[in-house]
C-alpha cells in the first residue's frame, strides 16, 4: 500500500472514530456540566471572553475548551454531539501531529503506526468523548514538543526559525487550553538540550526570545482581558492553576502520597492497550550498556529515544509531586507513549506492519476499533447519577411550568442549565464548600429571596443529612411549599412565587450600553440575579443604546444577547434616545421596537406599582428646541398623582466631566424650571460614561448612570462642587427601590 493510501486510510479511520456516537451520551456531572454549560452561555450571550456558569464568572480554566464546544453549538445547535465536536477536532489534530512527529523520528512507517497507536488507545479515545480541558491541552503539548524537536533537528537555518516560532505559538495556545500546565514541558526541553550539549546553541539564536515572547503574549492575552473585566481574576487564576494545585490539598484532588501509584501507573499501562503489550517484550531484550548508549547519544543515534523518554518521565515526575491528581492529567503523555509503543512493535513484530496487511491483522484492528466504539455506546446507556440528560428527563414533568429557578443544595447539577435553558443555582449549607471563583450562595440567602421573588423555587436536596434542616428552615418561613420525591434519590421542595407587591417598585437604570462586550454582558448577568431576588419592574435605558449611531444591525449583539436572561424572565425595558441613536438616522427602529417600550413615541411616561411611581421619558437631543415636548412635560408633571416623579433623559443637566461639557447649551435653562414647578423628585441621565450622584439641586436628586457598557476611566471630576459620589472605573447600573410609604 502506498504512503498516500496509508495516510488516506488513517485519516478516514480517525474521523470515523473521533465523530462516532459523540452525542449519544448525555452531559455528565461534574466536569461536563461546568464546561458545556459555560460554552452554551458563550453562544447565548455573545461573550467569548469571560466564561459564565449560571450567569456568574467561571474562571476555573482558560477559554479554549469553551471555544471548541461553543463553536460546535454555533454550527449545529444546542446538543451533545455539537458540544463535543471540538473534542473530536482536537483528537484528530493530535493523531495528525503524532503521525508527523513519528515520521520525523523514524520514517513513514513509524509515523503511521504511531498515529494508529494514539488513535486507538483507550484513554485518548475516551477523553475525546468527555468535554474537559485535557483533550485540547493534549494537542498543544504534542504540537509544542513536535515543534521543539523539529527546531533542534532542523537541517536548515530557515526551518529552525520557523519551528521555533511554531513552538511559541503552540505554547501560547496550550496556556489558553489549561493555563500554565503546559509549561511543565520546559523541563524535558531543557534537560534534552543540556544532555545533548545544545543549550547555548538553542538559546543564543535571535528568534528564541521573540518566540517565547509570542508564547507569553498569546497565552497571557486572556488573563489580561479577564483582569480588566473581572476584579480578582488574576489572583484566583494564580491560586487555582498554579499554587493551589501544586502545593496544597484545598482542591481535594487525591492528595494522598500513594495516589500517583494507583492512578497514573495503571492508567498508563491499561490506557495504552493493546499497544503496551510490546513494552514488556522490549524490556526483556534490552542489553545495551549505559556507556554505549551515552556514546551513541552524542552522535545523535539515541537522541530520539532520549527526547521521548524525557517527554514522558519529567512531566510524570511533576504529576507525582503535585498535590492535585486526576486520571486525565496525564493525557498529554500518551502522545510520546504512542510513539514509543510504535517503536516497540516495529522492533518486536516488524512483519505485522508491512505495507500489505493480511486479513487476520486487519480483522484484529477492526475488532479493537469496534470495542472502542461499543464502549461509547455502553457509556451512553450505562445507568449513572452523573447523566444529567436522564436526570432532566425524569425531573421536568415533576416541576411547575413558567418562570422557575432550580436550586441544588450541596450538590452539583450545572448541566441542568444545558437542558432546561434556564438558570440553576448552587447553594450550600456548609462553611467550607469547594473553592471556586464565585463561591456558591448560602442556602439562607436563597431563602431570603422567597418573600420577594416572582418565580418558583425548586430546591433539590439529595443528602439525607441536608434534607431535615432544609425542610425545617423552609417550614419556619411560613411560606407554602410542596415536598415530593425526585429522580436519583432527590427530594423536591417547591416554593410558589411570592404574590405581586403593588406597594413596592424596583427599577434599574443605565445608559450608553452600546458595547456588546464582556463588561456589558457581565452587568446584564448581575441584573439577572437582582431580578431573581427582588423582581425588577423595569429597566430604564438612558440612551446611546445601539452601536455608535443606533444601527439596527447591532440590536442582537448590543441588546438581545447581553440582556437575554432578563428578557427570558419577562423583565420590561423602557428606552430613551441618545444623541448617537439619533445621529445615525435609525431612531425610528428603536422608537417602534416592542422590546424597548417606546411604543412609537420619542417621549412618553409609564406608571409603576400602585400608581405611586411615574417615570417620564424624554428625547433630550431635541428637547431644548422642542416646545411641544416641553409643554407635554410641564402638563404631565403637574397633573401626575404619583408620589415619586422620575425623569429619564440622555443628556445630564448637572454633572462634572473632565471630557465633555455639561449640560447642552440652553438645556438646563429650558428644563429645570419645568422640573421644579412640576415637583420632579429624581432625574436620571447618561451621556457621560461614568456613574455620578449630584448634590440635590432645588430639592431634585440628579444621577448620571452612563456606564452601562461604555466606561471612560479618569473623566469624573471629583473636585466639582456638586459632586457627591461617583465611579468611573467599571460598568454600573443604578438600582432604585420605591415603597408606597417611603
Amino acid at each position: 500500500m502506498s504512503t498516500f493510501r496509508v495516510a488516506l486510510a488513517l485519516a478516514a479511520l480517525t474521523l470515523a472514530l473521533a465523530l462516532a456516537f459523540q452525542g449519544t451520551r448525555g452531559v455528565w456531572e461534574p466536569d461536563e456540566g461546568y464546561y458545556i454549560g459555560a460554552a452554551r452561555s458563550m453562544v447565548e450571550s455573545g461573550d467569548w471572553t469571560v466564561p459564565q456558569v449560571n450567569l456568574r464568572p467561571f474562571l476555573e480554566k482558560p477559554p479554549l475548551v469553551y471555544w471548541g464546544s461553543a463553536s460546535g453549538m454555533v454550527l449545529f445547535g444546542f446538543n451533545e454531539w455539537a458540544a463535543r465536536l471540538g473534542n473530536a477536532l482536537w483528537l484528530s489534530l493530535t493523531v495528525l501531529v503524532v503521525g508527523l512527529l513519528g515520521r520525523s523520528l523514524g520514517g513513514n512507517r513509524l509515523g503511521a503506526v504511531s498515529a494508529l497507536c494514539y488513535l486507538t488507545m483507550p484513554v485518548p479515545f475516551v477523553a475525546a468523548n468527555m468535554v474537559t480541558p485535557d483533550t485540547p491541552l493534549a494537542i498543544w503539548t504534542t504540537a509544542s514538543m513536535a515543534s521543539f524537536w523539529m527546531a533542534v533537528s532542523a537541517p536548515k537555518r530557515g526551518s529552525e526559525v520557523l519551528w521555533k516560532f511554531s513552538l511559541g505559538l503552540c505554547l501560547g495556545l496550550g496556556i489558553l487550553a489549561k493555563g500554565p500546565a503546559i509549561l511543565v514541558l520546559l523541563g524535558p526541553m531543557g534537560l534534552y538540550l543540556l544532555l545533548t550539549g545544545q543549550v547555548a546553541r538553542f538559546l543564543a539564536r535571535w528568534e528564541t526570545l521573540p518566540a517565547l515572547t509570542a508564547a507569553a503574549a498569546i497565552g497571557g492575552s486572556w488573563y489580561v482581558l479577564i483582569h480588566q473585566v473581572v476584579p480578582g481574576a488574576l489572583a484566583y487564576a494564580w491560586d487555582n492553576q498554579i499554587m493551589g494545585r501544586l502545593f496544597t490539598e484545598k482542591y481535594d484532588r487525591n492528595p494522598e502520597f500513594y495516589k500517583p501509584f494507583v492512578i497514573y501507573l495503571p492508567i498508563l499501562v491499561v490506557g495504552s492497550l493493546p499497544w503496551s503489550v510490546a513494552w514488556f517484550a522490549k524490556i526483556g531484550a534490552m542489553r545495551e550498556s549505559f556507556a554505549e548508549w551515552r556514546r551513541d547519544l552524542r552522535s545523535g543515534a539515541n537522541q530520539p529515544t532520549l527526547f521521548l523518554a524525557l517527554w514522558v518521565l519529567v512531566p510524570l515526575a511533576v504529576f507525582f509531586v503535585a498535590k492535585s491528581r486526576l486520571v486525565l492529567y496525564i493525557l498529554p503523555l500518551f502522545a510520546p507513549v504512542a510513539i514509543l509503543s510504535a517503536r516497540c512493535w516495529l522492533s518486536w513484530k516488524p512483519a505485522w506492519f508491512e505495507p500489505r496487511w493480511n486479513g487476520a491483522r486487519a480483522g484484529a484492528l477492526a475488532v479493537w476499533c469496534l470495542v472502542l466504539v461499543i464502549s461509547r455506546l455502553t457509556m451512553a446507556h450505562w445507568p449513572t447519577d452523573k447523566d444529567t440528560r436522564a436526570f432532566w428527563n425524569s425531573l421536568k414533568d415533576l416541576i411547575p411550568e413558567g418562570r422557575r429557578e432550580l436550586v441544588v443544595v450541596n450538590g452539583i447539577r450545572h448541566g441542568l442549565s444545558f437542558y432546561s435553558g434556564g438558570n440553576v443555582e448552587w447553594v450550600t449549607t456548609r462553611t467550607d464548600p469547594y473553592p471556586t471563583f464565585f463561591m456558591p450562595e448560602t442556602f439562607e440567602s436563597e431563602v431570603h429571596e422567597l418573600p420577594t421573588s416572582r418565580e418558583y423555587h425548586v430546591f433539590l436536596v439529595r443528602d439525607p443529612r441536608d434534607y431535615t434542616p432544609v425542610l425545617e428552615r423552609l417550614s419556619r418561613t411560613g411560606f407554602p411549599f410542596e415536598d415530593k420525591p425526585g429522580p436519583s434519590g432527590h427530594r423536591l421542595l417547591i416554593c410558589p412565587p411570592a404574590p405581586e407587591d403593588r406597594h413596592s417598585v424596583s427599577l434599574a437604570a443605565m445608559g450608553d450600553t452600546r458595547s456588546g462586550d464582556s463588561l456589558q454582558i457581565q452587568l446584564g448577568s448581575a441584573l439577572y440575579h437582582v431580578d431573581e431576588e427582588r423582581t425588577l419592574n423595569g429597566v430604564i435605558l438612558l440612551g446611546d443604546n445601539l452601536a455608535f449611531e443606533g444601527d439596527p444591525r447591532y440590536f442582537e449583539e448590543h441588546f438581545e444577547r447581553p440582556y437575554n436572561p432578563l428578557l427570558r424572565n419577562g423583565v420590561r425595558f423602557f428606552a430613551v434616545l441618545g444623541n448617537q441613536d439619533v445621529s445615525g438616522g435609525f431612531a425610528g427602529f428603536q422608537i417602534n421596537h416592542p422590546l424597548l417600550g417606546m411604543r412609537g413615541r420619542r417621549y412618553y411616561s409609564r406608571v409603576f406599582g400602585d400608581g405611586f411611581v411615574e417615570v417620564f421619558f424624554l428625547d433630550s437631543t431635541t428637547l431644548a428646541a422642542d416646545r411641544a415636548q416641553r409643554s407635554w412635560l410641564a402638563r404631565e408633571l403637574a397633573t401626575s398623582p404619583a408620589s415619586w416623579k422620575v425623569v429619564a433623559m440622555h443628556h445630564p443637566l448637572y454633572g462634572s466631566s473632565l471630557k465633555r461639557e455639561t449640560p447642552l447649551p440652553n438645556l438646563r435653562e429650558q428644563i429645570e424650571p419645568i422640573l421644579i414647578e412640576g415637583g420632579a423628585d429624581i432625574v436620571l441621565s447618561g451621556h457621560h460614561h461614568f456613574y455620578q450622584r449630584i448634590r440635590p439641586q432645588h430639592g431634585i436628586h440628579y444621577f448620571i448612570a452612563g456606564s452601562g457598557g461604555k466606561v471612560a476611566p479618569g473623566t469624573l471630576n471629583r473636585a466639582a462642587s456638586e459632586f457627591l459620589a461617583g465611579e468611573d472605573q467599571t460598568t454600573i447600573a443604578l438600582l432604585l427601590e420605591f415603597t408606597a410609604d417611603s
